[in-house]
């Protein structure tokens, strides 16, 4: 019987500080004003200005005029957007690193015309008869482009295919590329 009580008032606590640490984890991520993996627009006004060095450090020529906040896997990003010198509608997707804040991605659309030939080719031979409704440009910062093509079939479905570029070579990627 003893053993029972003790047992019992173990299995108490235990609930109590499991419920003590998903109330916390609430408070935390009601003080941020998000959950994980949630996305929110918000006004570039509200934008850290961080944020906003991070981004005109990394492309001066732009107007940055819309924002999105969003966490992923507990990670605070800033997608921002605007407009480049040559009309060029561009993002950046800005990641908080420890203190600061870094450009992970910057993203244009493009036509097929302008993806590089090795590019087109790997896309061709690993989706023959596919045609792309959609292709974005995003620059990984760090001498990689990874070209995402997006089709639609017939009944309205999505499909995302990725060619990893560095300039030289093409891949065809089997998995979504992650930064």
């Amino acid at each position: 019987m003893k053993r029972f009580l003790t047992l019992t008032c173990m299995s108490a606590l235990t609930g109590l500080a499991a419920a003590s640490c998903a109330e916390q984890k609430e408070v935390q991520e009601q003080e941020i004003g998000a959950t994980l993996n949630d996305k929110a627009d918000v006004s570039i006004e509200d934008v850290p200005p961080a944020v906003l060095e991070a981004a005109h450090a990394m492309r001066p020529d732009i107007t940055f005029t819309e924002a999105e906040r969003e966490i992923r896997n507990g990670v605070v990003y800033y997608d921002v957007g605007g407009v480049d010198a040559n009309g060029n509608e561009i993002e950046l997707d800005i990641m908080q690193d420890g203190e600061g804040w870094r450009v992970v991605e910057i993203q244009r659309d493009i036509v097929l015309e302008e993806a590089p030939e090795a590019v087109v080719a790997a896309f061709r031979e690993n989706a023959p008869g596919v045609e792309p409704a959609r292709i974005i440009e995003s620059d990984q910062t760090d001498g990689v482009i990874i070209y995402e093509f997006f089709a639609v079939s017939d009944n309205g479905d999505e499909k995302k295919y990725e060619v990893k570029y560095d300039g030289e070579s093409a891949e065809f990627l089997t998995e979504e590329w992650v930064h």
